[in-house]
């Protein structure tokens, strides 16, 4: 069964008062998931959709009606002008956490230091770092296996030999010490925080951290002390829970 891409727009348009955005993503969709040129996105109303792209589109719209972000949707987010694979069991990158790369990629160390990035989730830190300092080693760890496989396909995608990963909880089954720079994007919501209503979809243990959202920060200082070499530097991405951000 077929059916015409203007019924599908005109659809979309009904549910943009409850589901802000879905036109937007679903523009993006059709040029990311079926590969449809802007003109047909944009003027070509009247192009009937073949039975396959017909079942993707319902499906698009199930998942927005669900309130499944498009990066989920579509397997894919952006991060530092590269790809990366997500899922429901990584946190979906923030533009904002970009600042974390930058401000360590412009700091003055040497280009062949030696990184690690902890609760590498996606590893899109750990990975766009490696990418962008090639003589560095970059270790990526995560305490959830889940995190770990999503990351190795960032790994292989990105073929960025000079990242590895790491199964521990933050660096408490790392053996290697004398890093130049740990770096990390830790847990930082309260569980208390009334902002994780709206955050459904993504994985809580991402999100959430006791002691007004400061207990990893503390855990990841404790632990950072004993392995970075001599003005070694610790890195943190902290946002708020109204998502502003800063390195400190």
């Amino acid at each position: 069964m077929s059916a015409s891409l203007n019924t599908y727009k005109e659809n979309i348009k009904i549910l943009e008062s409850s589901i802000p955005g879905i036109s937007n993503n679903f523009r993006f969709y059709l040029k990311k998931a079926l590969k449809y040129s802007d003109a047909v996105v944009i003027l070509n109303d009247d192009i009937d959709i073949p039975a396959d792209e017909v079942a993707l589109i319902e499906d698009f719209i199930d998942l927005s009606i669900k309130k499944i972000p498009i990066e989920y949707i579509l397997n894919d987010s952006e991060f530092y002008g590269r790809h990366f694979y997500v899922d429901k069991r990584v946190l979906i990158p923030r533009d904002e956490t970009e600042l974390l790369v930058d401000v360590l990629i412009n700091y003055d160390i040497q280009r062949n230091s030696k990184i690690i990035d902890l609760g590498t989730g996606s590893g899109c830190i750990g990975i766009s770092i490696a990418l962008e300092m090639p003589e560095s080693k970059v270790i990526g760890v995560d305490k959830y296996l889940d995190a770990i496989d999503v990351a190795k396909k960032n790994k292989q995608m990105h073929q960025a030999s000079n990242f590895d990963l790491k199964h521990s909880d933050w660096l408490s089954n790392v053996n290697e010490s004398d890093f130049d720079v740990v770096i990390s994007n830790p847990p930082y919501i309260d569980p208390d925080d009334l902002h994780l209503k709206n955050l459904v979809h993504e994985p809580k243990s991402a999100l959430v951290s006791s002691d007004n959202g400061l207990s990893d920060f503390k855990k990841i200082s404790s632990q950072a002390f004993k392995k970075l070499k001599k003005n070694g530097i610790l890195m943190f991405a902290k946002r708020s829970s109204r998502s502003s951000s800063s390195c400190i």
